[in-house]
């Protein structure tokens, strides 16, 4: 029974409600929320501030900090990207204000680029919505991939 538990905490889905504050809570929160109005700087500050004070607050600022720049490494990419498959699609021709004329295969590949990278901001923005809900609530929602990095880093779990 004990391993069953520790499985569905490392999993996130047992949450620290009795042993949070309601000021952790808070700072969780606007670690993931960050996203919208500080980016990298206010998770980074929070861990900072407390690392030594309270795990569950290291662990959303951690977890957040690493999933911004994962978000914005992944967003360069997307758009270096979309650069390249532009100009070989001859939608973005150097030295002209635009192309002289843009096909229908032009049209769905322009269409297919925005739908990709549209999707990852809207996805990045729901994730980080729905994190930010469950560290108000006192709960330990993970990122994908990074979630239990950083998880196994703060805890000391393997």
């Amino acid at each position: 029974m004990q391993r069953f538990m520790d499985q569905l905490t490392e999993q996130g889905y047992i949450t620290q409600q009795s042993s949070v504050t309601q000021n952790e809570k808070l700072l969780a929160m606007f670690a993931h929320l960050s996203m919208f109005f500080g980016s990298l700087w206010v998770p980074l500050i929070f861990w900072a501030i407390n690392k030594d004070k309270s795990k569950f607050v290291s662990f959303h600022s951690l977890q957040s900090l690493f999933f911004h720049i994962a978000y914005t490494v992944v967003l360069v990419v997307l758009v270096m990207f979309v650069a390249v498959i532009g100009m070989a699609a001859g939608l973005i021709v150097p030295g002209q204000d635009g192309p002289s004329h843009i096909g229908a295969l032009q049209i769905i590949v322009l269409l297919a680029i925005a739908v990709v990278v549209l999707g990852f901001i809207f996805a990045s923005v729901a994730l980080a919505i729905i994190n930010a809900v469950s560290a108000y609530k006192g709960g330990m929602k993970k990122y994908p991939i990074i979630g239990n990095m950083v998880y196994r880093r703060v805890y000391g779990v393997n």
